[in-house]
C-alpha cells in the first residue's frame, strides 16, 4: 500500500511539474514571442544630439515592444515590465561595450518577460553629460540633470502606456494599473528615482545637488552663486516632465520635428499631461538612489538585485564612480541598494510582499557575511574582484555580454560569457518572479499604490469641485505663486490657458467649458501641481 501511495505520489509530481503558471513559467515558446520595434513614446530636447544630426534638438524617444503574438494569446489585460538599459548616461562606446536598449543582456530579459506572458519595454532614454569635466559642479550638476531627464523620461513613458491602453483601444493589451520598471546600472538610477523623487526640496536642498564654486557659470550658461540647486525647473521642468516648456517657430528641423526657440528659457517638452505617472513597483540590478530621504511611505514596491563589490555604484552607500576609458570619475555620494530596501521595509512600502520567504535562494539571499540584518527583497551577488588592491576590476554586471569583436570591451571586467551571464538572469528571475506575481496578485492594486502626485496636491486646495461657473485655486504654505494655469482633458488637449496671478490665489472661470472630467494642471513656483476637477452645469 505505501509503495503504491508512493508511485501515486510521484504521478500527481510528475503532472505538476508540466503544468505551468502565467507569469510565473515561460508559457510560449521564442518562435510565438513578437517584436514592435522603434515605437516612439515621447519627445524631448536633447542637449547632447550629436552634430551629424544637427545638434541639440526635440527628438523622440524609443521603445521595443516584446509580447506573445496574437496568433497564440488572445489576454487583454497584461502586466507590462519596463526594462532601461545600463551605460552610465552616455552613448554606447564611452564607458563600454553596451548602453542601448538592444543591449544582449536587455533582449534576452525583455523575452524572458513576453514568454512569461507578460508585456515587456526596451526603452530609450535621454543620455550625455561631462563626465570626465574637471569642474566639479559641471561633473556632478550634468550628472543629476542626466538622471533626472532620464527620469521624466521614465514617466512619460509610463503615462504614455497608460494613454495607450486608456484612450487608444489598448492595441497592447495592458493593464495600466500593472506597469513595472526594472533598470540595469543607470536604468537601477533611474527606476529609484521614478520610484522616490517627487518634491523640489530632495533635488534643491542638499549641499551635493547645489553649485560650490560661487564664481561658477551655471548648467544653462546664467551666473550662479554657492549654494544655487543645479536642478532649474524654469528650464527642465519639474520632477514628473511638466514646466519648463519650450517656446516653439513654428517651424520644422532638418528631421521633421518642432524647431525651438532658442530665446525662450524653457528646455522641456510637455508629454501626456493629465495622465498618472504612476507604477506599481520598481527592481534594479545595481545603480543606487540619489538621497535615502527620497524614500517616503506610499512609494512604489522596491526590489534590489546588487553586487556586493560594485565599486561603480554602492552596494550600502558611498561615491558614485564612472569609468571613462581607463580612468575614474568620482561624482556623488548615494545610498545603495541596501540602504534603499532597507529603508522601504521600514516605511512599510514592503508590505504587500510580507511573507517568510524560506525558499533557498531568499534564504541565500538573507546570508549574514553581506546581508547582516536579513533585509528581505534584496539579492547581494558576492562576486570579489580577483585583486584586492584592484576593486575596479570586480564584475559588478555579470548579466551582460556583447559582442566580443567590438573594441569598447576592451576595459571591461566581465568575462564576456554568454552561459555565465544567462545563468546570471536564470538566478535573477528566480528571485523576481515570485516577488512580481504578489504584487501582480494584490488586490485592488490600484488603488493600494498612492498617487505621488496626491502628495504634492496637499499644498493646493481646489473648490467647488464638481464646479460650474468657476474654480478658485488656493495654494498652502509660505509665499507660494500661481505661474500658470491650464485646464485639459483627459487626452491631454488643453482646453483652457491663462497666465497665473503671482500669488496664492487664483479663479479659473469654467462656464464656457463643456460638461466633463478634466485635468487642473498648476504651475507654481515650485513646481507643478495637477487636481482632477469637474465641469457640471
Amino acid at each position: 500500500m505505501r509503495k503504491e501511495l508512493f508511485v501515486c505520489a510521484l504521478a500527481m509530481v510528475s503532472m505538476l511539474g508540466y503544468s505551468q503558471t502565467r507569469y510565473v513559467d515561460e508559457v510560449f515558446t521564442d518562435a510565438e514571442i513578437m517584436k514592435i520595434a522603434d515605437q516612439p513614446y515621447g519627445l524631448n530636447w536633447q542637449e547632447y544630439a550629436p552634430a551629424s544630426i544637427g545638434g541639440p534638438q526635440l527628438l523622440p524617444n524609443f521603445m521595443d515592444v516584446y509580447m506573445p503574438s496574437p496568433a497564440v494569446d488572445t489576454e487583454t489585460n497584461r502586466p507590462v515590465v519596463v526594462y532601461f538599459h545600463t551605460g552610465s548616461f552616455l552613448p554606447k562606446g564611452l564607458a563600454g561595450p553596451v548602453g542601448e536598449r538592444t543591449d544582449s543582456a536587455a533582449v534576452e530579459i525583455c523575452k524572458r518577460f513576453a514568454k512569461r506572458g507578460f508585456v515587456a519595454v526596451s526603452a530609450t532614454y535621454r543620455v550625455g553629460w561631462l563626465a570626465n569635466s574637471t569642474d566639479l559642479d559641471q561633473r556632478r550638476g550634468t550628472n543629476l540633470l542626466a538622471v533626472y531627464k532620464a527620469t521624466q523620461d521614465a514617466r512619460t513613458l509610463v503615462r504614455a502606456l497608460r494613454l495607450n491602453a486608456l484612450m487608444g483601444g489598448n492595441p497592447l493589451g495592458i493593464n495600466e494599473e500593472r506597469i513595472i520598471l526594472m533598470g540595469q546600472g543607470s536604468g537601477g538610477y533611474i527606476t529609484f528615482a521614478a520610484a522616490t523623487l517627487d518634491k523640489y526640496s530632495e533635488v534643491a536642498d542638499f549641499d551635493k545637488f547645489q553649485y560650490e564654486d560661487p564664481s561658477s557659470t551655471g548648467l544653462y550658461g546664467k551666473p550662479v552663486n554657492a549654494g544655487d540647486p543645479y536642478v532649474d525647473t524654469a528650464v527642465v521642468g519639474d520632477w514628473w516632465g511638466f514646466g519648463g516648456e519650450v517656446c516653439l517657430t513654428g517651424d520644422t528641423t532638418a528631421l521633421g520635428l518642432p524647431e525651438v526657440d532658442l530665446t525662450c528659457e524653457g528646455r522641456n517638452f510637455v508629454n501626456f499631461p493629465g495622465v498618472s505617472s504612476d507604477f506599481a513597483m520598481a527592481i534594479n540590478l545595481g545603480g543606487a538612489l540619489g538621497d535615502e530621504s527620497w524614500l517616503e511611505a506610499g512609494d512604489p514596491v522596491m526590489v534590489s538585485v546588487h553586487v556586493v563589490q560594485d565599486f561603480f555604484a554602492p552596494f550600502v552607500a558611498g561615491m558614485v564612480n564612472v569609468p571613462i576609458g581607463q580612468q575614474f570619475f568620482n561624482v556623488v555620494e548615494v545610498a545603495g541598494s541596501m540602504t534603499a530596501i532597507t529603508r522601504a521595509s521600514q516605511l512599510r512600502n514592503l508590505n504587500v510582499l510580507q511573507f517568510y520567504w524560506n525558499d533557498p535562494l531568499s534564504l541565500q539571499a538573507r546570508d549574514a557575511s553581506y546581508n547582516p540584518f536579513g533585509i528581505h527583497h534584496i539579492l547581494p551577488f558576492d562576486i570579489p574582484p580577483p585583486n584586492p588592491a584592484a576593486p575596479f576590476l570586480v564584475n559588478a554586471n555579470p548579466w551582460d555580454w556583447w559582442d566580443p569583436a567590438d573594441p569598447n570591451g576592451a576595459n571591461e571586467t566581465n568575462p564576456n560569457n554568454v552561459a555565465q551571464s544567462k545563468a546570471y538572469i536564470d538566478t535573477i528571475f528566480e528571485f523576481v518572479i515570485p516577488r512580481i506575481k504578489r504584487v501582480l496578485d494584490a488586490p485592488n492594486l490600484g488603488s493600494d499604490v498612492i498617487e505621488v502626485n496626491q502628495k504634492a496636491n496637499t499644498l493646493m486646495k481646489v473648490y467647488p469641485n464638481p464646479a460650474s461657473d468657476r474654480i478658485h485655486i488656493s495654494l498652502e504654505g509660505q509665499n507660494r505663486q500661481v505661474i500658470r494655469v491650464k485646464l485639459m482633458d483627459l487626452s491631454g488637449k488643453i482646453v483652457y490657458s491663462e497666465e497665473g496671478s503671482r500669488t496664492a490665489q487664483q479663479e479659473l472661470p469654467v462656464s464656457q467649458v463643456p460638461n466633463g472630467i478634466y485635468i487642473l494642471s498648476v504651475e507654481t513656483d515650485k513646481g507643478v501641481v495637477n487636481e482632477r476637477v469637474s465641469v457640471a452645469k
